[in-house]
């Protein structure tokens, strides 16, 4: 049920309100050519029956029984097809033991069955005589002027095919009718539709603008069914800036008041009582201190709405990395490949993906022999990235030792420094995890997943 009503939930409202104004206009269109056929046909079956009725009041008048036989004066029925043979236009008189006592000259071929309605009452129908289609009209008559007395049945046919032509005429016509009025009810209604969402894909333009840095708020006039919309999403934006301001403030604020004993730390020397092991204890923590604050204060420096980010080509800032990379390891001989297509973008802020980046390459070309290989792709869930090396790789239980503790940076693998707790830290900011593996390369592959980048 679900996966058959996605692609309807995944419909723009352009697509939305044309499949319905279609299906309106079609169902409007099928039912107007339908009654308007049904009334042609019925109006025209009735104006057939009213022929047909004259014709046989024309009969009665001409019509003379007596005990000489049946006559009809023909010239008083004003109808010349009756006189034409063949003319698919015929009369006759029928008496009441089924027997043909006068038909037109028109009739070339046997009488059909006869009807025989009661004195006085009218019969009409459509029947199938020698492979046509006839109408047939019938009028019961109960004979009293003169001998001898009976009942007869007066009855005209006539073929249908003009009827038939006629009615394929009027629905040629018809429909074409119909199908020129729909395809101009419906480029009105892409007109009006046009017109009714351009205030929508005005704010959805200017929502871009605000993603690719070109603007801050949404700007200009909207119709009041949008504004409260708009305003939401102004206030929205505003608080997120002013958010950041705020975040941005209290670390430097905190980078600040850092500073100070954090230097002092640094200056500590044998002179002042400490020395040996412990000096270098203090100098490594001092470091790693150092190194978390600046981390810290450049995930608030560079953090961002990542709706609001523009889309960032990968390739080129891991070229980047991958180049200053190999020159720092160059005594080693690392090289650094790089297998991301050119065309892939994500939405994450640089900086946070040089940080990912570049601690996964430095942590590689720490362990590997020779070979670094970096990779990315996109799948339904989001963006893939992993790094592999051919060196002595990792230990399952020392890798998931050290992403369970990679999330505090002040706890990492030792040996590791702050690297994988960063690349932790930044996946989780854009919805994503770590996972660490054997390569095909014979070293480690770390493996990190961006679900809203």
């Amino acid at each position: 049920m679900s996966r058959a009503l996605t692609p309807i939930r995944m419909m723009s409202i352009r697509q939305r309100l044309l499949i319905v104004a279609g299906g309106v206009l079609t169902v409007f269109v099928l039912a107007t050519g339908f009654a308007l056929e049904r009334a042609f046909v019925k109006a025209a079956t009735q104006g057939e029956q009213d022929k047909l009725k004259g014709l046989v009041y024309a009969l009665l008048g001409a019509a003379n029984i007596g005990a000489q036989g049946v006559t009809v004066d023909l010239s008083q029925l004003g109808e010349p097809r009756l006189l034409q043979p063949g003319s698919g236009l015929d009369a006759m008189i029928i008496s009441s033991d089924g027997s043909v006592v006068w038909r037109s000259p028109s009739m070339l071929e046997r009488p059909p069955p006869a009807s025989l309605p009661p004195p006085g009452e009218w019969a009409f129908d459509r029947i199938v005589w020698n492979g046509r289609a006839w109408f047939r009209l019938s009028f019961g008559v109960r004979w009293a002027a003169g001998e001898p007395v009976g009942a007869y049945d007066f009855m005209v046919i006539e073929s249908t095919g003009d009827f038939s032509r006629q009615m394929a005429g009027y629905r040629h016509v018809l429909w074409y009718w119909l199908a020129a009025a729909a395809l101009l009810l419906l480029l009105a209604l892409l007109a009006v539709m046009q017109w009714g969402l351009a205030p929508l894909k005005r704010v959805s333009d200017e929502l871009r603008r605000i993603e690719s840095g070109d603007a801050e708020i949404l700007s200009g006039d909207h119709p009041r069914e949008l504004q409260p919309l708009v305003e939401a999403i102004n206030a929205l934006l505003a608080h997120e800036k002013a958010r950041r301001e705020r975040s941005r403030h209290a670390l430097d604020d905190l980078a600040h008041s850092l500073k100070t004993p954090l230097a002092v730390l640094r200056g500590l020397r044998a002179e002042d009582g400490l020395g040996g092991a412990a000096a270098k204890t203090v100098g490594e923590q001092v470091m790693r201190m150092d190194k978390i604050v600046a981390f810290h204060l450049q995930r608030a420096e560079g953090a961002r709405v990542q709706a609001l980010l523009p889309p960032l080509a990968l390739a080129p800032v891991v070229d980047r990395l991958a180049a200053a990379l190999e020159r720092v390891y160059v005594q080693k001989g690392i090289r650094i490949r790089s297998e991301i297509p050119p065309s892939l973008h994500a939405r994450i802020d640089e900086n946070q993906l040089m940080e990912l980046v570049g601690n996964l390459l430095d942590n590689a070309a720490k362990w590997a022999s020779v070979r670094v290989r970096v990779s990315a792709r996109r799948t339904d869930i989001g963006l893939h990235l992993w790094v592999e090396d051919d060196g002595p790789g990792m230990v399952a239980a020392d890798a998931e030792r050290l992403l369970a503790r990679g999330e505090r940076a002040d706890s990492s693998h030792p040996g590791q420094g702050i690297g994988l707790a960063v690349v932790v830290q930044i996946a989780a900011d854009y919805g994503g995890d770590v996972r660490i593996d054997r390569s095909e390369l014979g070293g480690a592959k770390v493996k990190v997943s961006l679900r809203t980048a």
